[in-house]
């Protein structure tokens, strides 16, 4: 019985799903001449920033040697603080991390929302040092402490302390493009009088890739799998032709890439799109960009879901003819969050059947049920092989800028590691494959959870 066949269900319902599935499977040869384009994507990148087939490759002045910074800071008494400024989901995150020696670190954390009428950078700003005074009131902060910011917006930086937020095909909050945040949350913190300064600016993958380096000394990657997704990696500066800063440059110690992923896909001669994926990208804000994102990310996996059901509901071969479905006719409706019932193995898919009913008053029969089990099962492993060759083109890059044949060490992080288990072993399988097709070592996986990269903006500030 091939792997989608649903016992019980008619011919109909059988093809159409297996239409489906053969329109979303992906075979290795394909992964592996994605992971091989994502390389010369993240080659060309370094070049120039006009490069038609390469990434944005932003480079950031956070160093391999960061690890190094922070051991430094533990043998003493110290203590930073991190702010996370979160666009996509309208809040901000808010951390510190105390050292002192022989004794374990004291992490403390706090979360706000940013309120619906901050619409410019001066606001944001604002609220950002109004809740930081909250924070470390609360926490009996006094003496002068350094402060590392990370957003998840693009950052271009102009220094180690400063950056620009370069313009985002996301269209979110354009109210800060080419906005220097380090510089506006320091005016909001000097008018309140709050013994703080920004040390460190950076974006929200490379602060992920500095908290995993807390742990685990020797990483060199890291993967986020939020609302959108995104790489970091380790370069040598000196591969770097589009390096303007001339002692950064001229560093022994390799810098941290912001590859912005996402924006892989655009002008891509491999990544394939099925009509359900050209339908979500055209009713998107931002159609014709973030292609490859939008395959792959908890944003819009949901949506792509949704989408297969209405097929199946336009050809009647799903719920009752008498079913008010109109619910499932709204954009989005169908959360992400819901695919993990593609883990529903009880004899009824008792989930799959609540979840149906509570999220869209749905009846549904047990060959619905497998249905819709199987329409998730089929977008989240689509989208997790994909993911996990452009993981492995991430890590031959990485492995490039080593001297060393030590394997490359990636962190992965964001909320579909903790959401969608089987997505993430899914994408370390695969990129273990697709390495190994490549002739790579065989990289090393650490999966960190939802939120590292507030500790790790605070951890970021500690970098010489």
């Amino acid at each position: 019985m091939p792997e989608y066949e649903i016992k019980g269900a008619t011919d109909a319902q059988n093809a159409l799903l297996h239409e489906i599935a053969n329109k979303f499977s992906v075979t290795d040869t394909h992964l592996s001449e994605l992971a091989h384009e994502v390389h010369v994507y993240l080659t060309n990148g370094l070049l120039s920033d006009t490069e038609p087939k390469g990434l944005p490759s932003r480079v950031s002045y956070i160093k391999s040697t960061i690890s190094s910074d922070i051991r430094a800071a533990k043998k003493r008494s110290s203590m930073a603080l991190g702010l996370t400024i979160s666009t996509s989901t309208r809040r901000m995150k808010l951390a510190s991390i105390k050292f002192a020696p022989g004794a374990p670190d004291i992490i403390n954390k706090q979360v706000f929302h940013i309120r619906d009428n901050v619409d410019s950078a001066a606001k944001l700003c604002e609220e950002a040092a109004v809740h930081m005074a909250q924070f470390i009131n609360t926490h009996g902060v006094h003496e002068p402490v350094p402060l590392g910011v990370t957003i998840d917006l693009p950052l271009e930086e102009t220094s180690k302390c400063g950056g620009r937020v370069a313009e985002d095909s996301r269209a979110c909050a354009g109210f800060l493009r080419n906005v220097d945040i380090a510089q506006g949350v320091d005016a909001a913190l000097l008018r309140l009088h709050l013994p703080v300064r920004v040390t460190s600016t950076t974006n929200c993958v490379i602060s992920s890739m500095v908290a995993a380096q807390h742990h685990f000394h020797s990483t060199s990657a890291a993967l986020i799998l939020n609302h959108g997704i995104n790489a970091a990696y380790y370069e040598a500066p000196q591969k770097i032709t589009k390096l303007a800063d001339i002692a950064l440059g001229a560093s022994e110690a390799r810098v941290a890439i912001n590859t912005e992923l996402a924006r892989f896909g655009e002008n891509s001669s491999v990544v394939q799109p099925t009509m359900w994926d050209h339908r979500v990208d055209r009713e998107s804000a931002n159609t014709g960009f973030h292609v490859f994102e939008k395959l792959v990310a908890d944003k819009y996996l949901g949506e792509i879901v949704r989408n297969l059901i209405t097929d199946f509901m336009d050809a009647q071969l799903i719920f009752a003819r008498d079913t008010d479905v109109s619910t499932f006719s709204e954009p989005y409706t169908f959360f992400t969050s819901y695919m993990t019932i593609m883990e529903d193995t009880s004899d009824d898919l008792h989930e799959v059947g609540g979840l149906l009913e509570a999220g869209f008053n749905v009846q549904a029969s047990y060959v619905d049920r497998q249905i819709v089990r199987a329409l998730c099962h089929i977008v989240s492993m689509r989208a997790a092989k994909l993911v996990g060759a452009a993981v492995a083109g991430v890590v031959k890059k990485a492995s490039e800028a080593r001297d060393d044949q030590e394997p490359i060490v990636v962190s992965i992080s964001g909320q579909l590691t903790e959401m969608n288990q089987p997505y993430v072993e899914c994408t370390i399988k695969t990129a273990k494959r697709v390495a190994h097709a490549l002739g790579l070592s065989e990289p090393v996986f650490n999966v960190l959870g939802e939120d590292g990269y507030t500790v790790g903006a605070a951890l970021s500030s500690f970098s010489k």
